[in-house]
């Protein structure tokens, strides 16, 4: 039923999303986190080439609802890994160690990676927080609000989700009793 539903309200919640980024300006539809490392919401066929532009040659989905513009990421020679997740729900831990390990696959070769989800707020953004505790060492609090003064409409406690604290034990912390 939940995954009914969320079927149900994407254009909605879509058309939502274009209204406070595109109408209202007070969110961006993308935003580089590093060099080689883009988050935001999904791209439609039209933004491609513009991503293509930035450097984008790689791309981590996290829609379940949307499979992306494959035919044009073709043309433009870029990847695409697509961990489907639920919106309004956090990826698994194994779908989150696929997309930071292909993340990272792309980085070392220099290639810049868009990482979305429908908004760039929630599934993408864990993929992203999970991605700075493993490859810059930081706690799932550093991580929130290192992403945070990128990406300011990122949901506000990502860090505690449960999937992240995981990834956090699993990669980074010593001591289980220092968790953030």
């Amino acid at each position: 039923m939940h995954r009914f539903l969320v079927h149900l309200i994407f254009y909605p919640t879509l058309a939502y999303n274009l209204f406070w980024a595109r109408v209202a300006g007070r969110w961006q539809w993308w935003s580089r986190v590093d060099q080689h490392l883009i988050l935001g919401a999904l791209p439609f066929p039209s933004t491609v080439t513009e991503l293509h532009e930035h450097g984008v040659r790689a791309v981590v989905n996290t829609c379940e609802e949307y499979a992306g513009p494959v035919a044009i990421y073709r043309q433009h020679e870029i990847s695409q890994l697509r961990v489907r997740t639920v919106d309004f729900t956090p990826p698994t831990l194994d779908s989150v160690e696929q997309a930071v390990d292909f993340i990272e696959y792309h980085r070392k070769r220099r290639e810049t990676v868009y990482v979305h989800c429908k908004a760039g707020r929630g599934r993408s953004a864990t993929v992203v927080i999970c991605w700075l505790i493993r490859h810059l060492d930081m706690t799932p609090r550093e991580a929130q609000t290192y992403l945070q003064k990128k990406r300011p409409q990122i949901v506000k406690h990502l860090h505690r989700r449960n999937v992240v604290q995981e990834f956090y034990r699993r990669h980074v912390q010593q001591n289980p009793a220092e968790q953030c």
